[in-house]
């Protein structure tokens, strides 16, 4: 049963009555700020925003209200919110993008149970169980998603700039999601020892928690390359992040390069001018964190985009799932990992690197030899470039396995019957 929450105080009177002269906008940031409270992400602050604007289009689309008017309503019983829930779940299933194309089920559970914590949020009660009453939520679709071969990701390695080709190396090998890599500092990067360790700090990773992982040697050498051709024009510091820019830095590069007035089209002058303008406004606007978050969601739209690029104009590569996303995107490397190292019998040591939790990985732990061998043991899998050989030698030890199994199987066997022939 959905409840609102009605008070006799004078105090709380009050409060309801300050709510009642809050503007929509006040409501809806008031929301989004115990989010990011809670997340410190702003792209989970911009995520529910997103969500948000749908509700208060459905809402002004059937009911011709705002948000304070449907509280007004939920407050005098006119309304139900479970009806109002209901009608969205309606107005989403017929709702069709800019593309054609309707809303997936996950999408739309998402968009249904943050309107729920919206109406949550200014005193209406509505439990899970009593939207399962009214209507039956949306079932999460998985659909058939193909894996990536070693081929398509050397063929990738060989189109792709020095930055692009680093970061795919870096993924294919650890594990790492995009947005890790892009947050690491070159104090966060151990070259000097094999295989070369990456400690993920905490305020970075998706579970908050820090954790070490390692890349593989060919990686390793392209990130070495990067890092000096880098150093070479920009001198590192430790402190210094390796493919991400500040505002500040942005704005530097895009002065010099208006400075120099090398362009030969006008539409990309003015393109940067624009950037310019905008990102003096953010500096101004935006706190520190807030600046980060920005430069970060940037540069991970930047190489999202640039993979995208790449993969569209070659058809052997631009394959799409049943969802009508591409086969390959950053996230498919991680898959591609994943994939890699549980083949070599080390599911649980992926699983560690890439910082899943798990029940049976609660006391799984290992000190920083262990690591090392075992990712030596399995680099193997993860070796991209020069596949050829490292796939002959991989056949030529287990050939020479299997012979030495034949021979101690040989060798059984004969004990076998010489205690036969001792019993006799």
């Amino acid at each position: 049963m959905a409840i609102f929450n009605r008070s006799l105080s004078n105090s709380d009177v009050n409060v309801q009555f300050n709510m009642q002269i809050q503007s929509v906008e006040d409501r809806i940031e008031s929301f989004l700020a115990k989010k990011f409270r809670r997340s410190r992400s702003f792209a989970t602050k911009r995520c529910y925003k997103v969500n948000l604007s749908r509700f208060t289009e459905f809402l002004s689309v059937k009911y011709n209200v705002d948000i304070n008017q449907l509280i007004i309503l939920l407050e005098s019983k006119q309304k139900d919110p479970l009806d109002v829930l209901d009608d969205y779940y309606t107005f989403l299933s017929e709702y069709l993008k800019k593309d054609g194309k309707p809303y997936s089920t996950t999408t739309i559970k998402e968009y249904l149970m943050t309107s729920k914590e919206f109406l949550n949020s200014v005193g209406c009660k509505i439990y899970i169980e009593d939207m399962k009453q009214k209507f039956t939520l949306p079932k999460r679709t998985v659909p058939y998603q193909e894996g990536i071969t070693k081929e398509q990701i050397n063929r990738l390695l060989r189109l792709a700039n020095r930055n692009l080709a680093t970061i795919i190396l870096m993924a294919c090998s650890s594990g790492m999601r995009i947005s890790e890599i892009l947050q690491l500092k070159l104090s966060d990067v151990n070259l000097d020892v094999n295989p070369t360790t990456i400690t993920l700090r905490r305020e970075t990773t998706k579970t908050r928690e820090t954790r070490i992982t390692c890349i593989s040697s060919e990686a390793t050498k392209a990130l070495h390359d990067y890092i000096t051709k880098y150093d070479s024009r920009i001198h590192l510091s430790s402190d210094q992040y390796l493919f991400l820019k500040s505002h500040k830095m942005r704005l530097d590069s895009l002065k010099t390069r208006l400075e120099t007035d090398h362009y030969k089209n006008h539409i990309l002058k003015n393109r940067d001018t624009h950037r310019v303008k905008l990102l003096e406004k953010e500096m101004i606007e935006f706190s520190l964190e807030e600046q980060y978050s920005r430069s970060l969601i940037t540069a991970r739209q930047n190489y999202e985009n640039q993979l995208r690029k790449l993969i569209s104009e070659i058809p052997e590569l631009s394959k799409r799932n049943e969802n009508g996303q591409y086969v390959i995107h950053f996230h498919a490397f991680r898959a591609w990992f994943k994939t890699q190292v549980t083949d070599a019998h080390q599911s649980d040591f992926a699983e560690a690197l890439m910082g899943h939790k798990s029940i049976k990985l609660v006391y799984y732990r290992q000190n920083e030899k262990k690591r090392s061998q075992t990712y030596l043991d399995v680099e193997y899998a993860l070796t991209i470039t020069n596949t050829d050989q490292i796939d002959q030698n991989y056949s030529d030890i287990q050939r020479d396995n299997q012979e030495l199994r034949n021979i101690v199987d040989n060798l059984s066997r004969q004990l076998q019957n010489l205690e036969k022939k001792i019993r006799v």
